[in-house]
């Protein structure tokens, strides 16, 4: 059985017009085709830090997780980042983001400088405290379903079509969180892409994220064992629409 909520829309087409819980076999495959793996990621460890700018105006968790990814929240930005490490002249390392920007780098000392796009040169960070890890929160399905309804409030006066968004039904709450995550980043993904042809977006799971276009429908795979690892990001959505070159090489 599947649910689908619409409201009644007035005035630009929203994002998001419904969402029908109980995706179709279509998720995996369609027209012979199936989401193709957007990175090679491995489990995560335990823990996290928060640090600061001198300035106090920036503040983020890094959470280096695996041998292969790191997480970065900035304070006030609804979105994790996965981060790919790179060894760094004169030791320590550096970390980018998927289009790659370098967003950190790591002293063999264990200092930090912060890069964004308002501080290109950098700002060193000092650490605050551990925390708890990045982790997806547990969602319950009916409160999924409001968060689908807001989602599509939101993104009402962003993109000018409807798209449908299917997501399997029966999920766990911790996955249910994820799955609405990885719908967040692919509507983030859709507004920054200009004139997009996507119409529907298929969320399935599977045992490495990925991401396709067919047509005009965009097939996103979650592996939930990967935490927010395992869902692309709105970089990748943005330039998997748009055929922008993508990121540095998993």
């Amino acid at each position: 059985m599947s649910h689908s909520f619409a409201p009644s829309l007035t005035g630009c087409a929203a994002l998001l017009a419904a969402l029908v819980v109980g995706a179709p076999a279509e998720a995996q495959a369609q027209d012979g085709t199936a989401p193709v793996p957007v990175g090679n990621f491995r489990e995560t460890t335990s823990g996290a830090t928060r640090y600061a700018t001198p300035d106090g105006q920036i503040r983020f968790i890094f959470e280096r997780s695996g041998r292969s990814v790191a997480l970065l929240r900035l304070e006030g930005d609804p979105e994790v980042h996965v981060l790919h490490p790179q060894p760094a002249a004169g030791g320590g390392s550096i970390y980018r983001s998927e289009d790659g920007s370098i967003m950190l780098r790591v002293t063999a000392a264990g200092g930090i400088t912060l890069y964004t796009r308002a501080l290109q040169t950098g700002a060193p960070a000092s650490e605050e405290g551990r925390v708890g890890r990045l982790t997806p929160e547990a969602i319950a399905v009916a409160d999924m379903q409001q968060r689908f309804r807001t989602l599509q409030s939101r993104a009402r006066q962003r993109i000018g079509q409807t798209v449908t968004f299917s997501v399997p039904a029966q999920l766990p709450p911790d996955v249910a969180g994820l799955v609405v995550d990885a719908a967040e980043r692919a509507a983030e993904g859709l507004a920054a892409a200009p004139m997009t042809s996507v119409r529907r977006v298929i969320i399935s799971l599977g045992r490495q994220p990925a991401v396709a276009l067919r047509g005009d429908t965009l097939f996103i795979q979650v592996a939930p064992q990967y935490g927010y690892a395992g869902r692309p990001s709105s970089m990748t959505i943005r330039n998997i629409v748009t055929g922008s070159v993508q990121g540095p090489e998993q």
